[in-house]
């Protein structure tokens, strides 16, 4: 480049954004663009719920809500017993429960903060926490929402016919601590053989390249690696005991609706990973649950704060994105941005647009850009959530597939066959107006028909419920992992319940789970909830509110990793700044050609798409180093799309002639030490600002292994099987260098 490109801040005209949705994804990308120079608006189609009913006066919330499915849902007993505002009464109760004086809070399902969760936790150093000081209005503390997280240490499970068990979310401190745990783990009838064959499969994925992990396991499920099973000859080479094998089998159900047979051993794997490495951490944030509700202890601080920014908030549901008419002859960077029309008919065209709302909406609102032969992103949306799951499972061939369409929000259409990528994951909250905390941390009902888990929300929290003024004192947030399986008590699903029946059913599973069926001892012990609310999302089929009778509807469908999907996902690849990550670039002739006929451009090294010159994509369906469906990879989303948006700047501003094929500085990092932390010591810089950093979860696993899997990545480029499964290649010459650079996960 021969002139100096200016940064958006110090230009004549900031260049504007359009961020749709005010979903974790949404908010991030505002933030980091605003932080950058660009003038950024969010709209949001929901309105803020707790006005005239949450705990301050009316007037004085955000006039959208914030947060999307991550956002504290606020419930009041409605005029017909709770038919018309989501708070209902628990059916057979004992007595009359006195009624909240105000909106009571609840979670979609509950709040958790892994440790590896990196992108969230270096957003929540980034948030102050405001204070409203009178007539000077609300002012930033010293305090950050990461101050408002409190770490979570205990962990527990239940198993059929056993005692609860109860475990440390740290690693033993002392050999007597190890043999206490190993004394649990025999209790429940694995045995020696299970362990260490499970413990080697978990080895031997470490020392698998991210390429083969790429290649080989994202077609291949979870149990078909811990069993190592051979598709050639149909045979597995290892076994367990019955009760382990049961356990492999179920127990990811209750860990955000994955399927050990259906979902792809690359995110189910790596996901327990760092679940199993949040112990090694001793600090205080090790694993987290916020001290609040989720709007109030991080929302509504992070809402003050982008507005300090000079982020503007309006509520409005983007309705289509048209692209304007352009002369051919016309230089690409130079041709006209996409026009929002937005439900109430008014229409702006930014410098750029985020589409962060979930994926059904971004399929509906892009088919106007697929019209008109946009390619990317937006031509793959097409069907992603309206086509039907292909009946022979997730691997039958495209070609012969049925192009039958849906509407991905009818519960009679979703998650039907248990291989379809959208699932039903919801949530229901328990209170009670006596004090019950079953335990301080996660709870997880292994082998439930429903696959429960569970945490008393409250108990975390530093505003306690009031009784005379909430109804309540205690509140047990759960989270229903499988709406399809019947209840072996009810003879149906999840799914085809009435919310009085799921009500009593999840609550009768956790009391079985917790007394081994004893029901004498569960009068004894366990006290009735008195309300109870069902996640927001579900609709039900008669009545006003989310109504009565069976569900037909659920609003927020949850993407699940499956089987061979990873790459029918419509983004492009994630791309790290620091190159220490595996990833794709486009070809040169894919560049040229797509920037022609398609309006598709992406910068040479690779990351999202920026289409039309102005949209991209944000939100928890495009890929991310991240994979599974989170809050987290909502976050890193955000955060790929912004660095698309600054390579498309810097490209425009030079007059559409950076081909750069280098965009970092060169650092050399040790095995990618850098995505241990919490935030990153080393910014990348750009001529319209730093990127934005992005941690790569398998950047994290342990250094030991590190030689191992960047010699497999070796292999693995040749064509050849793992060093492990092929100890004479290295006889036979096969490699020209046995051990690469340390250069991450490459």
């Amino acid at each position: 480049m021969s002139e100096q490109i200016c940064a958006p801040a110090s230009c004549a005209r900031r260049p504007t954004v359009a961020v749709l949705g005010a979903g974790i994804a949404g908010l991030t990308a505002a933030q980091e663009l605003v932080e950058r120079g660009f003038a950024v608006t969010v709209y949001e189609a929901r309105q803020d719920e707790r006005n005239g009913l949450g705990p301050e006066p009316a007037g004085t919330y955000p006039p959208v809500k914030l947060g999307g499915l991550a956002a504290s849902q606020y419930s009041t007993v409605g005029a017909e017993g709770g038919s018309q505002a989501e708070l209902r009464p628990f059916p057979g109760r004992r007595g009359r429960p006195l009624a909240p004086g105000r909106a009571v809070a609840g979670e979609h399902g509950f709040r958790f903060f892994p440790a590896y969760y990196l992108h969230t936790w270096d957003m929540f150093q980034r948030i102050p926490v405001y204070q409203h000081n009178g007539k000077a209005g609300w002012t930033p503390t010293s305090r950050t929402v990461y101050d408002n997280v409190r770490r979570v240490i205990t962990q527990g499970m239940t198993v059929a016919g056993k005692p609860s068990l109860v475990f440390p979310r740290e690693l033993p401190r002392s050999p007597a601590e190890f043999l206490g745990i190993l004394s649990q783990i025999a209790g429940l009838g694995f045995t020696a053989g299970d362990l260490a064959t499970f413990q080697s499969r978990v080895l031997r994925y470490l020392v698998t390249s991210p390429l083969r992990r790429a290649r080989e396991l994202e077609n291949l499920s979870a149990y078909d690696f811990f069993v190592g099973y051979d598709s050639a000859t149909g045979s597995r080479q290892f076994s367990y005991s019955p009760d382990f094998d049961a356990l492999l089998r179920k127990m990811p159900r209750v860990l955000a609706a994955f399927d050990s047979r259906w979902g792809d051993a690359r995110t189910n794997i790596t996901t327990y990973l760092q679940l199993y490495l949040n112990m090694d951490r001793h600090d205080d944030k090790a694993d987290g649950v916020l001290n609040g509700p989720t709007t109030e202890a991080w929302f509504d601080n992070w809402y003050h704060h982008l507005v300090a920014l000079g982020v503007h908030f309006v509520r409005g549901a983007a309705s289509r994105l048209d692209p304007l008419p352009f002369d051919p002859s016309q230089p690409p960077h130079l041709r006209p941005r996409v026009q929002i029309t937005f439900a109430d008919s008014t229409r702006v065209t930014p410098d750029y647009t985020v589409v962060a709302v979930d994926a059904p909406a971004a399929e509906y609102i892009t088919s106007p850009l697929r019209a008109a032969g946009t390619g990317g992103t937006v031509g793959r949306l097409d069907g992603f959530t309206t086509l039907a799951p292909p009946p022979d499972g997730p691997l039958q061939p495209i070609s012969t597939r049925s192009q039958q369409r849906r509407n991905p929000y009818d519960m009679d259409e979703l998650g039907r066959v248990p291989w379809d990528r959208f699932q039903t994951l919801c949530g229901i909250q328990y209170y009670f107006d006596t004090e019950f905390q079953l335990l301080r941390g996660h709870m997880l009902y292994a082998g439930t028909d429903w696959a429960l888990s569970s945490i008393n929300q409250h108990g975390f929290w530093e505003k306690q419920p009031i009784l005379d003024r909430d109804g309540h004192v205690a509140v047990l947030s759960v989270d229903v992992g499988d709406f399809n399986n019947p209840s072996r008590h009810l003879g149906k699903a999840a799914r085809d319940c009435s919310p009085d029946e799921i009500a009593a059913e999840v609550w009768r599973q956790i009391v079985a789970a917790l007394t081994g069926n004893d029901e004498s001892l569960a009068a004894e012990t366990m006290p009735w909830p008195a309300w109870y609310a069902l996640d927001r999302g579900l609709k039900m089929a008669a009545g006003p509110g989310q109504g009565q009778g069976r569900m037909v509807q659920n609003e927020t469908p949850y993407l699940v990793p499956v089987v061979g999907d990873w790459t029918n996902r419509p983004s492009s690849d994630p791309w790290n700044p620091h190159g220490t990550s595996w990833s794709s670039a486009p070809p040169e002739d894919w560049w040229l050609e797509d920037l022609e006929l398609r309006n598709v451009w992406q910068a040479r090294h690779g990351g999202y798409q920026v289409h039309n010159n102005s949209v991209v994509f944000a939100g928890t369906w495009n890929k991310t180093f991240t994979r599974m469906t989170s809050m987290e990879a909502a976050c890193e989303s955000a955060r790929h799309a912004v660095n698309a948006i600054l390579d498309h700047y810097i490209w425009v501003a030079s007059g559409g002639l950076d081909r750069r094929q280098k965009t970092t500085l060169d650092w050399e990092f040790p095995f990618g030490f850098l995505d241990q932390g919490l935030s990153s010591p080393i910014r990348m810089p750009t001529p319209a600002g730093d990127y934005c950093y992005v941690f790569d979860i398998e950047n994290r696993e342990p250094a030991d292994t590190r030689l191992l899997r960047m010699l497999d990545s070796k292999f693995c480029e040749q064509s050849l099987p793992h060093p492990l499964d092929a100890p004479a290649a290295l006889a036979l010459g096969a490699l020209n260098s046995l051990v690469p650079p340390p250069a991450g996960g490459r």
